[in-house]
């Protein structure tokens, strides 16, 4: 009997050791799958932060390039305004070039002589103009001087009225070029 009481305190031990190793498992198990868990939670933390910054990082990238392309746009489209404008102005004052050497300047010129008021004042002209413009005022009041003007006309300087009379095509092509350039649309 003895036996069998030692055995059956054995198999009681073994009973409550078993319940033991079964519960000690059963938590390892729970604390393993909380750690996984809390180590998974972390990683897609991480994971989702890391994917943010990458795609902020793209974002800021992106409107980067956009910008950046923008600008390029506004560079190329300034330097071919630039170039534009300038072979039209040079077009155009080459034809105002050739202007001077036709009648029709000789009678733009006679036109805009007819408007001084020849009170003692000086005309200034080219060297290439003066004769004519002496010739047609060898009866009025007035000196006539060489100045340089890169395309044509003259200007008047008034004695009695202290004022100028500019009849210049430099004057008016400078003008025009200013107004053309504030008005054409071409700002960018």
């Amino acid at each position: 009997m003895e036996n069998e009481v030692i055995k059956n305190i054995q198999d009681d031990i073994r009973e409550q050791a078993q319940l033991v190793i079964d519960q000690i498992e059963y938590e390892i198990s729970m604390l393993h799958d909380d750690e996984v868990s809390h180590f998974k939670a972390g990683l897609k933390k991480e994971q989702d932060t890391y994917l943010e910054k990458e795609l902020n990082d793209l974002e800021v990238l992106a409107i980067t390039e956009a910008s950046r392309q923008k600008m390029d746009i506004k560079r190329n489209l300034l330097a071919l305004r630039e170039k534009l404008v300038s072979e039209l102005f040079k077009e155009v004052e080459a034809k105002l070039i050739a202007f001077t050497k036709t009648d029709a300047y000789s009678d733009y010129l006679v036109r805009k002589l007819d408007k001084v008021p020849y009170d003692g004042g000086v005309i200034y002209a080219r060297a290439v103009d003066v004769d004519f413009i002496k010739k047609h005022t060898k009866d009025k009041d007035v000196t006539i001087e060489e100045r340089y003007f890169k395309i044509g006309g003259f200007t008047y300087i008034s004695a009695s009225q202290d004022s100028e009379y500019d009849f210049s095509i430099d004057t008016n092509f400078a003008d025009q070029t200013e107004w053309f350039t504030d008005h054409s649309g071409f700002t960018i």
